[in-house]
């Protein structure tokens, strides 16, 4: 990892052709892209940029692009009355780059931008058994997950995808709910593992470990708690590497325990890791109860 110093990184929309190009570019190294149709073309970027879009780039010093956040304008059909929305596609740093909090900078950037465009909801998706996403996305951000998408964008070839149904969640991001407005201003405080539990949490699922130390769902509990606690592998990638049948079984038993709760009227809005264990176990927290959404 190269560390940089937070106050050399400049945020800005994205201005020169050749940034676009570079835009592009960096698709490919951080996704793993053999194909060139999974990438986003510069000439779309610019276009959806010209018209309403918002991409931002995350530049150092000399002026090099190590991240950017794109996102285009859509609408939220199923709000009523139907309300403008910012669909946030891409998000991506540089490998030798993250872990340093750039990608959510760049977020509250792109959030600042659209609330500058009178806009106060966002959408993305992203893969529910990738546990980092999870924290930035639902923790870090403020955001919510309440829509389970299967296999989203069919079979996916990239380095970071390939070989598990693209299944993903469609995040919500309320841009005026207050829990966004705390995280906008301050580090969010984190939620363990055990304070979870002891707040009434009610685990869905019951994980072992085997003999290899990977983590296996042996017993799928009913929901009857107003909170839920959902384990997923704690690091897919590693899990996936070593064996491939379990993360697919991974994926299938979550993607049925979060069709079902989603129907039942809960909603992903917190994550937490077991903290005991060096981050080795990793959980969505579900609740059923209302959540503000600062739309009133």
């Amino acid at each position: 990892m190269k560390t940089i110093d937070g106050s050399e990184l400049t945020f800005r929309p994205l201005q020169a052709w050749s940034e676009y190009l570079q835009a592009e570019e960096l698709q490919r190294v951080v996704w793993q892209m053999p194909d060139w149709r999974d990438v986003v073309p510069a000439n779309l970027l610019i276009t959806a940029h010209k018209n309403g879009g918002i991409l931002l780039g995350a530049f150092d010093a000399d002026q090099r692009m190590i991240g950017f956040a794109f996102s285009f304008l859509g609408v939220a059909r199923d709000h009523a009355p139907k309300i403008l929305k910012q669909c946030s596609h891409m998000l991506a740093v540089l490998p030798e780059y993250q872990g340093q909090k750039i990608g959510e900078r760049l977020k509250f950037a792109q959030r600042d931008a659209s609330l500058f465009q009178g806009i106060a909801l966002m959408t993305w998706t992203y893969d529910p058994l990738l546990s980092l996403n999870a924290s930035l996305n639902l923790t870090r951000l403020g955001a919510m997950a309440r829509h389970y998408i299967v296999s989203a964008y069919g079979d996916m070839t990239d380095g970071l995808n390939a070989g598990l149904p693209s299944d993903r969640f469609e995040v919500e991001w309320w841009l005026n709910a207050p829990r966004v407005q705390a995280c906008a201003h301050a580090a969010p405080a984190r939620k363990t593992w055990d304070e979870a539990l002891c707040s009434g949490a009610q685990p869905i699922f019951d994980v072992t470990l085997d003999a290899r130390n990977l983590p296996r769902i042996v017993q799928i509990d009913e929901p009857n708690a107003d909170i839920l606690l959902l384990e997923i592998p704690a690091q897919l990638g590693a899990l996936k590497s070593v064996d491939a049948a379990l993360a697919l079984d991974w994926r299938m038993q979550v993607r049925n325990a979060f069709l079902k709760l989603f129907n039942q009227g809960y909603v992903a809005f917190d994550f937490v890791f077991d903290a005991r264990q060096a981050k080795s176990r990793a959980a969505y927290l579900l609740t059923r109860q209302p959540i503000d959404l600062g739309t009133s």
